[in-house]
């Protein structure tokens, strides 16, 4: 008897995902040090894009009963979550700099 998980391949994009979460995660992690509500929020986000990559998996789907629906937009979510982050890492960088804009 074949189960699901054996007849779906992982994919390209969420092994490339999840790696970007994990570099991401541990980048967080090592500027924790010299800010760490930066450090924290990079953290946060590649976290998200970790479980991103690591729910649209066959193993997430079989692990969780998830139907493909559930399991798209759960990758979609955590994806979404990620660049919200990121959005306010940037944002939060940019009027931290205390540079003024004009004269």
């Amino acid at each position: 008897m074949r189960t699901r998980s054996s007849q779906r391949s992982v994919g390209f994009v969420p092994v490339v995902v999840a790696a970007l979460g994990v570099v991401l995660l541990g980048y967080g992690a090592l500027a924790v040090g010299a800010s760490p509500l930066g450090g924290a929020w990079l953290a946060l986000s590649g976290l998200c894009l970790l479980l991103s990559g690591v729910v649209a998996t066959p193993w997430a789907a079989d692990r969780f009963d998830l139907t493909p629906g559930q399991q798209r937009n759960t990758a979609l979510v955590f994806g979404g979550a990620a660049l919200l982050v990121l959005f306010v890492v940037v944002n939060v960088a940019s009027f931290e700099s205390g540079g003024s804009v004009g004269n």
